[in-house]
């Protein structure tokens, strides 16, 4: 495995993946390893893949830690990849699922302790930062760099300050590794017009100068957002993508843009990148294989009545919010079936059914699809597909409908479940947000 010297280096891989390791050594960490096959029902597919020797190499790690649930960063199917060799880390959430079901495969897994510095290696600690958002930060101190892993969760400011702070008392160099590219919903609407765009290109390269600046960063290196879409569905999505040629085209920020898949030297801060020429796409005829199943499967699935009460239960967590937010209610389009629910009847109603309602908007969705996101209780993931597509019926403001989505992530993430459940993600919310402090690493530090 070719370094770019003895020192510690950093790697980006993948799609939100980074390895730290020395020389030519085994990996001392890995994150969110998404390195094979496809997410989101065969939409999402990696821009470059690594070879076998690579995931080889990986999979010698000492640690791998996972930020959150999203298949794009906790993937089930890599991680059988990987093995049960590394120990693998998640963040202390307010719910903890993920830690039953790695138990329930036979793969050693723990939660790292927040606010909390852990050694991993001599001199390499690493600190994690629960957001209310059911998501994490990874801090990895290093005897020569500072490395903050924000991947896409989007801290808030106060969270984004604390950070700072802590970075200036620390001061080594920094690198920041975070998305920059959409992974919702913001273009997935439609009125009579076209596609209704929440945010062009040039926001998210705007928000990661902007963060980079109030982090005072010294590198930034394109992370999580190295996916295309191959699903016959979702193909348009590949238009509003931010690329690399929109970061360097609209780069404002003080720090270093590195590109992607590069590996950074930890000690000389010299770097190289794989050339966007001897990137690896996946095979075309396997995606077109895995793309025409899965489209036979959506077209062979039947929505049950179970299917459709498990649907109005979920929606109805939020029964009277959502009368207030959409009085005329909404529609699901699955496949030939049209279903209305009625926020003020809190009821799913066939849309030949008398009481069926016109409603604000329609969340067009493939049938199997909503099948199973109901079924793993996962329903706003269908947000992240880029083959959901929602077609405004009314003047009506697309962030309300994108609020939707997040209220169903409350719910999926088990918030709900009890009162008690509801008071423990809210008290953590606050404090992991605005009463965060964090330790600086009691070792001597590098001046910049």
């Amino acid at each position: 495995m070719a370094t770019t010297s003895a020192g510690l280096s950093l790697r980006t891989l993948g799609h939100a993946c980074l390895a730290l390791y020395q020389g030519r050594e085994n990996p001392l960490l890995v994150t969110d390893p998404w390195l094979v096959g496809s997410v989101y029902w065969r939409s999402w597919w990696l821009e470059n893949y690594p070879s076998a020797e690579e995931i080889d190499w990986l999979a010698n790690t000492a640690f791998v830690y996972v930020t959150h649930e999203h298949p794009d960063h906790f993937h089930m199917p890599t991680i059988r990849r990987l093995g049960s060799g590394p120990t693998y880390l998640f963040p202390s959430l307010a719910e903890q699922g993920y830690l039953v079901h790695m138990a329930r495969y036979g793969y050693h897994a723990e939660t790292v302790v927040p606010l909390r510095w852990r050694a991993i290696a001599e001199g390499v600690s690493i600190l994690s930062i629960p957001v209310w958002n059911d998501d994490s930060l990874l801090l990895i101190d290093t005897p020569g760099a500072l490395i903050l892993d924000i991947n896409d969760a989007k801290p808030l400011g106060a969270v984004v300050r604390a950070i700072r702070r802590m970075a200036d008392r620390i001061g080594k160099p920094s690198i920041l590794l975070c998305s920059y590219s959409p992974a919702s919903l913001v273009n997935s609407f439609l009125d009579d017009t076209g596609v209704v765009s929440l945010k062009p290109a040039r926001h998210y390269v705007d928000y990661v100068g902007r963060l980079c600046d109030r982090l005072a960063v010294d590198f930034y290196m394109p992370f999580a957002s190295q996916a295309v879409f191959n699903r016959s569905d979702s193909r348009w999505a590949n238009g509003f993508r931010t690329t690399y040629r929109h970061l360097q085209r609209h780069w404002r920020s003080r720090a270093q843009l590195l590109p992607p898949y590069a590996t950074l030297d930890l000690t000389e801060f010299t770097h190289c990148a794989t050339a966007p020429g001897q990137y690896r796409a996946a095979e075309q005829s396997r995606v077109a294989i895995a793309t025409r199943c899965r489209a036979n499967e959506e077209d062979a699935a039947t929505v049950s009545t179970q299917d459709i009460m498990a649907l109005e239960r979920k929606l109805n967590a939020f029964h009277w919010l959502l009368w207030l937010m959409f009085p005329r209610g909404f529609a699901f389009q699955l496949g030939e079936v049209r279903l209305d629910y009625n926020t003020w009847r809190g009821r799913i109603v066939d849309a030949d059914a008398p009481r069926s309602r016109q409603g604000d908007f329609i969340v067009a969705v493939p049938k199997s699809t909503i099948k199973e996101a109901i079924e793993n209780n996962h329903v706003s993931d269908l947000g992240i597909t880029m083959f959901v597509r929602i077609r405004l019926l009314r003047r009506l403001d697309p962030r309300k409908v994108y609020a939707l989505f997040v209220l169903l992530q409350i719910d999926d993430y088990g918030h709900l479940r009890s009162s008690a459940a509801f008071l423990r993600w809210l008290w953590r919310g606050v404090k992991f947000t605005f009463a965060l402090r964090l330790p600086v690493m009691p070792s001597p530090t590098a001046k910049r």
